[in-house]
């Protein structure tokens, strides 16, 4: 067999791994064999052989043998004919060897289906011997009888079996010089073979699946046994070895064997947990036997037991002989390989002849080596065939080549229909090995599983680049275990990332390398998604495969780059070569440190790139040529690496099924902070460069890489803002810094693009801004871009310029109004707000009215613009709605709020065309009450302020502290007693004279402070400050706690005002005149005016429920008066226990009590008076609408924005 390696061309590797190494010894076969193996089979059927023995291959069809010497690459086919036949069945061939000369050509015999033989003394005779002169017989066959099988039994005799289960034994001899043919028939009685055969009833043999063995007799080395295989059953005979002393010795019978079959059968179905029975095992067939040893054998068997099923199953049998000669069954091992049964091209069974514990199963489209060892799992290699281009024929055992590393190996050639002979070397010790860490019960098992299906995947990816190669190599079994899968997939990518492939080679020219393992990335995902298991893998587990290939795709380029670069310069460039140093210096790496980083080191691709950023962290003088070079060459190198690794997920991005920057918790090797500093270091760096010393630089090259840079910025805070997001929702402590890289990434992005438009590179600019979604920095580019030098504030203001004389940024703006919606629009109206462009805000395009809407409905702290719009929409309750929580917030300015008020309330009525109509309404009275009851309050301050003026004499234009103090010098003089309370008047009373919009329970304040009889009303028509005060109260909304505190504050203040003591003193006084004395006191007035209105009449309280009632503690006292010192609050406090003390001693020592029930018993039964504090005025449409009108001309009210008030709730 040193033939094979020693013909001087070196074979075809087509697939390696530590187990399996399969060659393509040649190419293709001869035309003519070509021609016979891949006509139809069923029309004109061939037979192809293998002879290990005399290193020769043949073919046959049913007129000529072909036969070549199948060690040669280039060899000489010889055709040998034979007579015709009506049956189509292929001519037998064996080659008879010559024992004494290794390098002689083997002799030749062939029988076709009718029993004719020829002999040929050498293969080449075919060329010198004429067929009348080649030596022929003819076996005596009976009618409708033919040859279908045949085997070597020595160099000088072959055996035939016919189709009638006889068999002819052929002698080849030499007399006087001449070759002669003598057969002899093993059995002339043709009923015993039948008899054999037909033992099994109802079973009907397939003539042309009878198999012949040959094998060792036991203990006898002048015999040979003989099997003949048919479907159930098993004949064996013992054959004398021509020549020997043994070869006068007749044939002997050892016996058929029918139980065989049927203990074969039940063991195989009680493996399959089903009972036996004689129709079901007969889908169980013996297809094929090979002898391991004298005493042992191995039996190939179909099982198409499960009918629905539509392939077919295989298994082995181990077989042996007893102590008494029979065969008893040892083990069954079934096949893991299945396949569609094809009656033309069975399979066949060969065993190594160097190493028994290892089987070769040939199916028509694929190779199953099964490794023969007891008590093991099984262990089975699948090498498969390309469906439809070739198929197997056959497989002979070689002589393996021994070796220090495999200790015992296993080869077989294998002949192909079309793609030549394969050799197929077995590694058996490792094989082995494999399986017993493989084992169930082994510790390494699950690594030792995933190592060997990363090896399955390394050579299918590695070979599969091979137009020619004759394996199929993108298929991958459908039952593999996922978590094997994934975690084998992992280590492959990772393998080919530092150049670990096993049957990866060292290449001198590192380019062609490079890009080797590039294709190797792409074709595993490629096999994942064919197979489909791409969707069934973990996210993160693509995302790692898609992080390797886009590394190798960049370090692909970046040593293309430094290659070229190299070979280009004169001087040697020590900026790439001193980054690898840096990264790989704590590493024993060889001398050549460049080259050994890209074959083996690139998962330091980090480290390079922390290398690259120290060598030019301190650099800031731009002025020099060696720092301007530095940072130019650092940038040339970061830029071919990540547009490498870009390049390739444009081209292969979609195969991983992943987003851009999906959220996996791993970090890839471009997001490490350092990228990013680096990055912006190199862009900065940059620009400084083109803004100071643009003569000593390629303006042109520096602009584009300026615009990769800031491309690469952006990316690269997307990928760290993705992975920290997903590293803090799988709780590893990341939120710290994925909030610090966000910000960095707010401020970073506006500096990183506008100066692309100082560039001329505005394109760039705004594809940046529209990839990331950055709307807010999209916003500002619009108009940056409109004028690079003017004001963005003034130009911001201008009128809205019709269509017909839009500038370009208007174009832009409403292009991307079209294109993203929403977010656009809400970054471009918060830009015009933080710009002051309220009339460009407020007249947007129609189509975009909605875009408007929605921004300010989701932002209530722009209600007093919401309003305009609502208005400008028509959309009359929404624009009443904001405009009364814009008058409820305001705090500073009285006529803005009664303003907002008006509008709101002229909003209200809006909503409906007839007027009358709608105020009819129960509903819409309800509303417009509590637009009346915000606007009377406003109208109580209003006049209080009024009469302050009057009754004080102020002038105006005082200081509000001054009228302030003038006012309760005047009105309230009382207070001078009371200094806390005092105070509290004149800090309430200045917000009133500033105009400041005073809240309702402060209003109750200064009406109930105030001195009665100096602030009575002039009419009957006018009400009092306490009756006021009523109306006041309940048109607030106070806790409950707070509100029965101030109703008791207020009820306790009135019934101060009057001398109830004078009023006790009835001597010498009629009844009536107590009674008038008494109706003329404030409480009575007050009382009266109380109980008249509807609304106020629930909140009468008398002498007895107030003194019940404690006053406010100080706690509540600094919710009220907020801001005011601890001590000013006890104070007043103190002054308002004095007042509750007071009430109580008037109600112990008078007759308030008896008086006020004789108030209420006294006081007619009134008509009820209006719910509000002035008329409701009837207004026509016509006024409304100039009204209306002329609000929207003015610009909203108002000043600054305060908290919400809790006066008023609209319903």
């Amino acid at each position: 067999m040193a033939a094979w390696m020693a013909s001087g061309q070196k074979p075809t590797v087509v697939l390696q791994d530590s187990v399996i190494h399969v060659n393509q010894y040649t190419q293709s076969l001869s035309p003519e064999a070509n021609d016979a193996l891949n006509a139809d089979v069923y029309t004109s059927p061939s037979v192809a052989r293998i002879d290990a023995a005399s290193e020769y291959a043949s073919c046959t069809t049913a007129d000529h043998a072909y036969v070549w010497r199948c060690n040669s690459h280039e060899p000489t086919c010889y055709a040998f004919p034979m007579p015709a036949t009506n049956d189509n069945v292929p001519v037998q061939c064996v080659l008879l060897p010559r024992p004494l000369n290794d390098s002689a050509e083997p002799a030749l015999l062939l029988a076709n289906s009718t029993g004719h033989l020829r002999f040929w003394e050498g293969v080449s005779d075919a060329l010198t011997t004429p067929t009348a002169d080649v030596v022929h017989e003819q076996l005596p066959l009976e009618p409708n009888e033919s040859i279908i099988a045949s085997a070597r039994i020595d160099p000088s005799q072959a055996v035939f079996a016919t189709s009638t289960t006889r068999l002819f034994c052929v002698h080849a001899y030499i007399h006087r010089g001449s070759h002669y043919l003598a057969h002899t028939l093993y059995t002339e009685h043709k009923g015993l073979l039948s008899r054999f055969f037909s033992t099994t009833p109802g079973v009907s043999d397939v003539d042309s699946s009878l198999r012949l063995a040959v094998g060792p007799a036991r203990d006898d080395s002048l015999h040979f046994l003989l099997y003949v295989v048919r479907p159930h059953a098993l004949q064996i005979w013992r054959v004398p070895v021509m020549g020997s002393g043994a070869s006068s010795h007749q044939p002997k019978h050892l016996g058929d064997d029918d139980q065989l079959f049927k203990a074969i059968a039940s063991r195989v179905m009680y493996l399959q947990g089903k009972r036996y029975s004689p129709a079901t095992s007969a889908q169980i067939r013996l297809l094929d036997l090979a002898p391991i040893s004298s005493s042992r054998q191995l039996v190939l068997y179909s099982d198409q037991t499960d009918t629905s099923a539509s392939v077919t199953a295989y298994g082995l049998a181990h077989i042996s002989f007893t102590q008494e000669g029979s065969l008893q069954v040892d083990q069954i091992r079934p096949l893991s390989y299945k396949e569609a049964p094809d009656p033309s091209r069975l399979p066949h069974l060969c065993l190594s002849s160097t190493a028994h514990r290892v089987a070769l199963i040939t199916f028509a489209n694929a190779l199953v080596t099964h490794l023969l060892v007891d008590s093991m799992d099984a262990v089975e290699e699948h090498v498969l065939l390309k469906p439809g281009i070739s198929h197997l024929l056959c497989a002979s055992s070689m002589p393996s080549i021994a070796s220090a590393q495999h200790q015992e190996s296993a080869r077989w050639a294998v002949q192909t229909s079309t793609s030549g002979i394969l050799l197929v070397d077995m590694d058996v010790s490792h094989a082995q090995q494999i399986a017993i860490d493989q084992a169930a019960t082994s510790p390494t098992m699950h690594q030792a599983r995933v190592s060997r299906l990363q090896e399955h995947l390394e050579r299918k990816v590695w070979f599969s680049h091979q137009e020619s190669n004759p394996l199929e190599l993108d298929t991958l079994p459908d039952d593999l275990d996922l978590n094997l899968l994934q975690d084998a997939v992992e280590n492959t990518s990772r393998a080919i990332v530092q150049g670990q492939v096993a049957c990866m080679r060292t290449s001198v020219d590192l380019r062609s390398a490079l890009a080797q393992r590039v294709a190797c990335c792409v074709r595993l995902i490629t096999l994942l998604g064919r197979n489909g298991y791409m969707m069934r893998i973990a996210r993160t587990s693509r995302f790692l495969l898609r992080c390797d290939a886009e590394l190798l795709a960049g370090a692909n380029d970046l040593w293309r780059f430094f290659d070229d670069s190299s070979q280009a310069r004169s001087s040697h460039s020590d900026v790439l070569p001193a980054a690898i140093r840096s990264a790989v210096r704590s590493r024993d790496t060889p001398h050549d440190t460049d080259r050994y980083f890209f074959e083996h080191e690139l998962e330091q691709t980090p480290a390079l790139i922390q290398a690259f950023l120290e060598g030019i962290r301190d650099l800031d003088d731009f002025s020099h040529s060696e720092s301007i070079q530095k940072v130019i060459e650092t940038t040339r190198y970061i830029l071919s690496l990540r547009m490498g690794a870009a390049r390739l997920r444009k081209e292969h991005g979609d195969l991983y099924a992943l987003e851009a920057t999906p959220l996996v918790p791993v970090e890839p090797w471009y997001a490490h902070a350092s990228s990013i500093e680096l990055l912006e270091t190199l862009f900065y760096s940059t620009l400084q460069i083109l803004q100071r010393s643009p003569k000593q630089v390629k303006i042109a090259e520096l602009r584009t890489q300026l615009c990769n840079l800031a491309e690469f910025v952006m990316d690269t805070y997307d990928a760290r803002i993705a992975f920290l997001t997903a590293a803090t929702e799988q709780g590893q402590g990341a939120a710290q810094a994925l909030e610090a890289t966000k910000l960095a990434y707010d401020h970073v992005r506006s500096p990183l693009l506008h100066p692309l438009l100082s560039i001329g590179r505005a394109d760039k600019a705004f594809t940046l801004a529209e990839q990331h979604l950055d709307y807010r920095t999209l916003v500002a580019l619009c108009f940056a871009h409109a004028d690079d030098h003017g004001s963005i504030e003034k130009r911001a203001k201008i009128q809205h310029p019709t269509p017909s004389s839009q500038e370009p940024a208007e174009i832009r703006v409403e292009a991307y109004l079209d294109r993203y919606g929403a977010p656009f629009a809400n970054e471009l109206y918060q830009y015009y707000i933080e710009h002051g462009a309220y009339r460009k805000l407020l007249e947007p395009q129609q189509e975009h009215a909605h875009l408007l809407l929605s921004f300010l409905n989701d932002r209530p702290q722009y209600r007093r613009i919401a309003w305009i719009h609502g208005l400008t929409l028509g959309l009359y309750d929404r624009a009443s709605d904001d405009l009364y929580m814009c008058a409820s917030d305001e705090r500073q300015n009285l006529e803005a709020k009664q303003g907002m008020l008006s509008l709101g309330k002229l909003s209200q009525l809006a909503q409906s065309d007839d007027l009358e109509q709608l105020v009819s309404l129960p509903s819409e009275q309800a509303r417009l009450e509590i637009w009346d009851d915000a606007l009377d309050l406003v109208h109580v301050q209003q006049r209080l302020l009024e009469h302050w003026i009057n009754a004080a004499h102020l002038s105006r234009s005082m200081p509000a502290e001054t009228a302030a103090n003038r006012v309760v010098q005047v009105l309230a003089p009382h207070l001078a007693q009371s200094l806390a309370t005092r105070a509290v008047f004149v800090m309430i009373a200045t917000q009133l004279w500033d105009s400041q919009v005073v809240k309702g329970e402060d209003l109750i304040e200064l009406l109930s402070l105030q001195d009665a009889n100096l602030t009575a009303p002039s009419t009957a028509e006018q009400l009092s400050d306490f009756a006021i005060a009523a109306q006041v109260l309940v048109r607030v909304q106070l806790s409950e706690s707070r509100r029965k505190a101030v109703l008791a504050t207020l009820w306790r203040r009135l019934y101060l005002q009057d001398d109830w003591y004078s009023l006790s003193t009835t001597a010498n006084k009629t009844d009536q005149a107590v009674l008038d004395e008494v109706r003329n006191t404030i409480a009575y007035s007050t009382i009266q005016t109380v109980l008249a209105n509807p609304s106020t009449a629930p909140i009468l309280m008398s002498p007895e429920q107030v003194i019940q009632i404690p006053i406010l503690s100080v706690n509540q006292l600094s919710e009220h008066f907020q801001g005011l010192p601890k001590v000013q609050l006890e104070q007043l406090h103190t002054e308002y226990t004095t007042e509750q003390s007071r009430l109580i001693e008037i109600v112990d020592n008078t007759k308030l009590v008896s008086f006020f029930s004789q108030v209420l018993t006294s006081i007619p039964s009134p008509e009820l008076a209006p719910d509000s504090l002035t008329e409701v005025q009837n207004i026509d449409q016509d006024s409304f609408d100039d009204t209306f009108s002329n609000q929207q001309q003015h610009n909203i009210p108002g000043g600054a924005q305060f908290e919400v008030s809790d006066e008023f709730d609209m319903a």
